[in-house]
């Protein structure tokens, strides 16, 4: 994790060496890492703790900063060194996320709050012209295709989308998937390459064969690749086409899949992806709901390897108070005292009202 922290402290603040794996000991890369600085002693969450003050969300901000920093200094072939070493590792975020994410959260929050497609894509197309096989120009640009792609066609429901809107998005993803072929032979070692291929075949609505072709390539090389079985996770949500549910039956696969290095924590992952903070909140007991006992298990595994995180262990109670397991979620709240993180708890199910009904049983 520190030697994490040296690697993406490069311009400002933040460090980031990403991954995919849980409990491996890293990968050896070939390629040459640089020896950079640690997180200021200034720096907020310097410590890599998740508590009230420093939630995940603001520790893989920190870290991208220093990406956004080299993207807008047109730094490019730094950004190229530090996704290859990004890709080449097995690191982790405090809470057991790869640390890998942090790239794509980075540029997908910088295109999405900037709008401005053509300043972009020119950027782009003067970093491709001067590097045509730069691995993270490729996938920035994906990501860019596929934005710009939505923001043609926009969020409403398909019987609201106008024909030119539905043409522009699918010459969009078009362009997103060909630049991802085009990189093919230089990504395609990463898993984010993988997670991102499903990611433009589901929005595509390419045929379950090919979609599942595309997995199956995925998963021979990177079994344990959160961020791949998460891409492909979305196909199995009802309102994306699963069956009744197919959802449970995939996250059963996948924590199969990636038995040595998750196991139950990708299972228990999978299911918080899907979780919200809305009326869609999930419970237990009914068909396709999660399977308490192996959700709970996974946990235990998340807590095990990462056991300080608040982060984890915040959600890990507000399923034992939907589980309704009384024994699971009193201990887990002495550990949490008033370290409490909102927003991981749904409405309807905030730490009040799961203390006054555990308080009932």
């Amino acid at each position: 994790m520190k030697l994490l922290a040296r690697l993406l402290s490069i311009a400002v603040l933040g460090a980031a060496r990403l991954a995919w794996g849980a409990g491996p000991a890293p990968q050896k890369s070939l390629l040459p890492k640089p020896d950079l600085p640690g997180i200021p002693m200034n720096a907020p969450c310097r410590d890599d703790v998740v508590s009230k003050n420093c939630e995940i969300d603001t520790i893989v901000w920190l870290r991208g900063m220093p990406l956004k920093a080299m993207w807008h200094q047109r730094d490019y072939r730094q950004l190229d060194r530090i996704l290859l070493a990004l890709c080449a590792e097995d690191t982790r975020l405090p809470d057991g996320q790869p640390e890998l994410l942090v790239f794509p959260r980075t540029f997908r929050t910088l295109i999405g709050t900037s709008k401005d497609w053509s300043g972009l894509g020119a950027s782009l197309r003067e970093w491709r012209a001067q590097s045509p096989d730069s691995p993270a120009q490729a996938m920035i640009e994906t990501m860019y295709w596929q934005a710009y792609a939505w923001h043609g066609r926009g969020n409403g429901y398909a019987s609201s989308v106008p024909p030119e809107a539905w043409d522009l998005f699918r010459e969009r993803l078009a362009k997103a998937s060909a630049r991802l072929e085009e990189i093919k032979a230089v990504a395609g070692n990463c898993p984010w390459w993988h997670s991102m291929n499903i990611e433009i075949l589901i929005d595509s609505s390419a045929p379950r064969s090919r979609l599942n072709a595309a997995y199956d390539e995925a998963v021979k090389a990177f079994p344990a690749s959160q961020q791949i079985h998460v891409a492909m996770s979305r196909a199995k949500e009802p309102k994306w086409g699963g069956a009744p549910g197919e959802y449970e039956r995939f996250a059963r696969r996948a924590a199969g899949l990636s038995q040595r290095d998750e196991g139950s924590a990708m299972y228990a992952r999978l299911f918080w992806v899907r979780d919200c903070s809305c009326e869609d909140a999930f419970t237990f007991g009914q068909p396709g709901d999660p399977d308490w006992k192996l959700m709970k298990a996974g946990f235990e595994e998340m807590l095990q390897r990462y056991p300080d995180q608040v982060h984890n262990r915040n959600k890990f109670a507000s399923y034992a108070c939907r589980a309704n397991d009384r024994a699971t979620y009193s201990k887990l709240r002495r550990e949490l005292g008033d370290s409490i993180l909102d927003p991981l708890w749904p409405d309807s199910w905030k730490v009040d009202v799961c203390d006054r009904r555990m308080e009932k049983k």
